[in-house]
């Protein structure tokens, strides 16, 4: 060798210490995040040599995700990680689908030989007959899961017999419970559980079965929650509430922790009952996706167009997707903005509007932007700071008007004198980056966002 020169020899694996190969196989083990799968590239690289073998097996953290599904090879991993797991906290998750009813013996008696240490525990199962639905509800009465911190429950009847709102009991013995989600289900009231929840998330394709009492009931009994989130899946079916068509007299939760609020899937009119049955006068984001009406003009947006509902100032962040309804002859019809918004949250600082098509929102920049006769005292959110324009259209022709929207509402703010937005950020397509007037257009925005502009 020359003097002067550097050798660098390769180092092997076989030099490192256990535990940074321990953190190096964490690594491996938590990119798998398919169901079932976890352990594939793990248990590839203990076969590369014995040390990393050894490591792995002496590594109980390892091995405290266990997972069933439908492969019965899924049970004997199962087995294999509650050995390595040592008295780790375990993460339990189970997706089964097919010949259901001989496996939950099995299910049921795993998951009660370590409910002492579940800190997660998440079921998906798939249920064709009344018997197993009682099982399960008594198996979850039963629990005692003293270390439980989320739960994630998903009963679905692949024959669609019964209710996607099927009513399931919350554990009793799991006073360490705070993040709740289900799937196609319903809470069993009371549930002691339910009180110290900070997370419940409630998604079913027939969430407008759900009757908006029972809905209060399951809200009243959350005193503590910080987020709740109703996914109704992009059902096509108009929820109707049960209600009188006015807003006097209706029944109205008191929510004083909640801070952050997700509603998807539901029609403008089922969004404005859940609004009025809420008093949250704590709640800081709001994200909505709002379903079109069957009959924009029926007397039922009509009056959704005219209701008030109490403001709540505290909410700084609103984020609002619209879904067209696709109607007879393939005509798609997508929601106009509910104008009830812009009272019922007057303190937007950062407001960002998803949609694939940017004519959806041409109204609501129209009518109560540009004209403001349509919608007296309309203030063009004074405190807004930020705006996001967000999904490209892949479509010149709608990402243009898009552009265009923006500018005009720049140009309102500034004809009214408002505070100029620090930022705007738009989602186009790379054929609008090519029109020549795209720079221009550009500017515009530019000079309508700079502090000094008229």
């Amino acid at each position: 060798m020359e003097s002067g020169s550097l050798s660098v020899q390769p180092s092997s694996v076989f030099s490192l210490p256990p535990e940074i190969v321990a953190v190096i196989l964490h690594l491996v083990t938590s990119n798998n995040r398919v169901l079932g799968r976890r352990y594939d590239d793990l248990i590839r690289t203990t076969l590369s040599t014995s040390y990393v073998r050894q490591v792995a097996l002496a590594t109980p953290s390892l091995w405290t995700r266990v997972e069933i599904t439908d492969n019965p090879a899924s049970f004997e991993l199962a087995k294999a990680c509650l050995n390595r797991s040592g008295s780790q906290k375990l993460d339990i998750a189970i997706r089964m689908a097919i010949r259901v009813g001989p496996k939950l013996p099995g299910v049921f008696a795993l998951v009660n030989h370590v409910a002492s240490r579940t800190r997660e525990l998440q079921l998906q199962i798939g249920l064709g007959q009344s018997i197993q639905r009682d099982q399960l509800n008594r198996f979850l009465e039963t629990l005692e899961l003293p270390a439980l911190e989320c739960l994630q429950l998903d009963f679905w009847d692949p024959t669609e017999t019964w209710l996607p709102t099927h009513p399931v009991p919350l554990p009793a013995g799991a006073a360490g419970l705070r993040s709740v989600s289900l799937a196609h289900l319903r809470p069993i009231l009371p549930a002691p559980a339910i009180r110290l929840l900070k997370h419940l998330s409630m998604s079913s394709a027939a969430f407008y079965k759900l009757p908006l009492n029972d809905l209060l009931d399951i809200l009243a009994q959350s005193e503590h929650l910080e987020t709740l989130e109703l996914i109704g899946e992009g059902t096509t079916d108009v929820v109707r509430a049960r209600l009188p068509p006015n807003n006097r007299g209706q029944r109205a939760v008191v929510t004083p922790k909640l801070r952050r609020l997700t509603i998807a899937g539901l029609d403008s009119g089922s969004l404005a009952h859940v609004l009025l049955g809420l008093e949250a006068s704590n709640l800081e984001e709001v994200s909505l996706v709002i379903l079109g009406f069957k009959d924009t003009w029926s007397a039922r947006y009509l009056w959704i167009n005219s209701i008030t509902i109490r403001p709540i100032p505290s909410v700084s962040k609103l984020d609002i997707s619209f879904l067209p309804r696709v109607q007879s002859g393939d005509v798609t019809v997508t929601p106009p903005f509910p104008k009830f918004l812009h009272d019922t949250f007057p303190n937007i600082e950062h407001l960002s509007l998803a949609r694939g098509q940017a004519s959806s929102l041409l109204p609501f920049w129209t009518d109560i932007w540009e004209d403001p006769n349509t919608l007296p005292g309309a203030s063009c959110w004074p405190f807004l700071r930020r705006l996001t324009l967000s999904g490209s259209d892949e479509c010149e022709l709608a990402c243009i008007e898009k552009l265009q929207i923006c500018r005009r509402f720049l140009t309102v703010r500034a004809k009214r004198a408002l505070p100029t937005l620090e930022d705007v950020s738009l989602d186009v397509c790379p054929d609008t980056k090519k029109n020549p007037q795209f720079e221009l257009w550009m500017d515009d925005v530019h000079r309508l966002l700079n502090k000094d502009a008229p």
